[in-house]
C-alpha cells in the first residue's frame, strides 16, 4: 500500500490493496417473477422479495417490476479473502443446470457491493469462484464505494 501526500492540505491518501468491507447480493427481476416460485425452485428464502405492483414499504410508491434478493449482510473482508467469502457464498446455493435455467428470463446476477477507505482498491475474482458463476450462470455486477473520512 502506498501514501501520497498533498502538499497543500497536507492529508494522505491511502492507495492500492484490497476493499474493507462487501455486501453481496444475489438478485433477479423481472415483470412476471413470482417470489415464492423462485423460493421453492431454489430451496432458500430471500432477504427481500415483491411482485411487480406491490407498494413499497415506505409509501404509496408501487415496484415497477417484480424482485427476488439474497444479502449476505455486511462482511468485512481481511486482505485477499474477498474472493473465498463469494465462492462460499456460491458454493450455498443450488449447482443444478436446470433449477438456473428455470430462472434464466430473471436474468439472475451477483452483486458485489464493496467498500474501502483507499484509492485504486482491488478485488481479484480466481478461478474458482469464477467456475461457480459460469455454472449457474450468473452474471457479475461490481459496484465500488470509496469513503473517506471527513
Amino acid at each position: 500500500m502506498h501514501r501520497l501526500k498533498d502538499h497543500k492540505t497536507g492529508l494522505f491518501a491511502r492507495m492500492g490493496g484490497s476493499f474493507n468491507r462487501a455486501f453481496f447480493l444475489l438478485e433477479m427481476f423481472g415483470d412476471d417473477l413470482d417470489p415464492q416460485a423462485v423460493t421453492e425452485i431454489l430451496g432458500i428464502v430471500p432477504t427481500k422479495s415483491y411482485r411487480k405492483g406491490d407498494e413499497r414499504p415506505r409509501g404509496a410508491q408501487h415496484y415497477r417490476t417484480g424482485g427476488w434478493i439474497l444479502d449476505s449482510g455486511e462482511l468485512q473482508l481481511a486482505d485477499g479473502e474477498g474472493d473465498k467469502r463469494l465462492h462460499d457464498l456460491l458454493v450455498s446455493l443450488p449447482s443444478e443446470a436446470t433449477v438456473w435455467k428455470s430462472l434464466q428470463s430473471y436474468e439472475p446476477r451477483v452483486r458485489l457491493v464493496l467498500y474501502t477507505d483507499q484509492m485504486n482498491a482491488e478485488f481479484k475474482l480466481g478461478p474458482l469462484a469464477a467456475n461457480e458463476l459460469s455454472r449457474r450462470g450468473l452474471a457479475l455486477l461490481i459496484d465500488p464505494y470509496l469513503e473517506l473520512d471527513e
